[in-house]
């Protein structure tokens, strides 16, 4: 079938193959998008996954917790320049959409596009939407915002937030401990910190969903056959390509960042704190 040049610029854009490579790919996949994707993953073409609605537009990610740290929020707001998004009057807004997220039990364990609740009451004020809200920043603002994404955890453990480069970057984390103490929370700071710089997509290997597992399989099955390994040797060099997936992936076994010698996972361990991470929630700048 005949494909069109955008979506050939758009699947280089994801992966980072030749153009030439990207319309075969395409092509081959009867314009599937993610089919092409992963036929160029399984050739060894694709060299970056990037996403493909990555945004360039500026803003911020803000978190707001309750004071017994059992709710909390992660939000990406946007606007148009950088000028804006440093405005305190921007910031003032981020800051009431986040409590408004808090302030609903509707919004209970609830992740999704802001679209999703723009229409909800404003909490302070019920004869106002919280869209009402932001178009009324609009108007005194002027330049155009838009709340991109939110994320709320209600958890029985606690919860921890961290905001990096000046709200780039914004990682909320779910977490059990025996009790809340300051050595606690430095722990699960720098485990937040981790997250916000190595970009782990599962906490544990346990927890990557069996779907996954398949697919990644299947992939690396293809790359090794494509290299020319025997057959009866494939699937043990699969099982060792899946130890740097998840050495990239699983936040419990990426290297960790302050020190490489020793697993996330070990350094929770040899903490004896009795630190669990439950899950977490990583927004970037730009929809990464």
């Amino acid at each position: 079938m005949a494909v069109s040049m955008q979506d050939v610029k758009k699947l280089r854009e994801m992966t980072g193959a030749g153009m030439l490579d990207c319309k075969k790919a395409l092509e081959e996949a009867q314009g599937d998008l993610e089919k092409a994707k992963e036929i160029l993953r399984k050739k060894g073409l694709a060299k970056a996954e990037k996403k493909a609605s990555r945004e360039t537009k500026e803003g911020v990610i803000h978190a707001q917790l309750s004071e017994d740290r059992k709710k909390g929020v992660l939000i990406e707001l946007n606007c148009e320049t950088d000028f804006v998004a440093r405005n305190d009057e921007f910031k003032a807004l981020a800051q009431k959409v986040a409590r408004h997220i808090l302030a609903l039990e509707e919004n209970t364990d609830r992740e999704g596009s802001g679209e999703e609740i723009t229409g909800q009451n404003f909490y302070e004020d019920e004869t106002k939407t919280l869209g009402d809200l932001i178009k009324e920043a609009v108007a005194k603002i002027g330049e155009n915002i838009r709340l991109s994404r939110f994320c709320r955890y209600d958890t029985q453990g606690y919860l921890h937030s961290y905001i990096h480069g000046g709200g780039r970057i914004g990682v909320l984390v779910d977490f059990s401990a025996d009790e809340l103490s300051d050595e606690v929370l430095r722990l699960v700071q720098d485990v937040a910190m981790q997250i916000a710089a190595m970009r782990p997509e599962f906490v544990s290997v346990e927890s990557i969903p069996e779907g996954v597992l398949q697919k990644e399989r299947e992939i690396l099955r293809e790359q090794t056959k494509a290299e020319g390994k025997p057959e009866h040797i494939i699937d043990r060099i699969v099982e060792g390509k899946l130890k740097k997936f998840y050495q990239e992936k699983v936040l419990l076994e990426q290297a960790f960042i302050k020190d490489d010698k020793k697993s996330v996972g070990q350094v929770i361990k040899d903490s004896g704190l009795g630190v669990v991470i439950n899950r977490f929630c990583r927004f970037e700048l730009g929809g990464i």
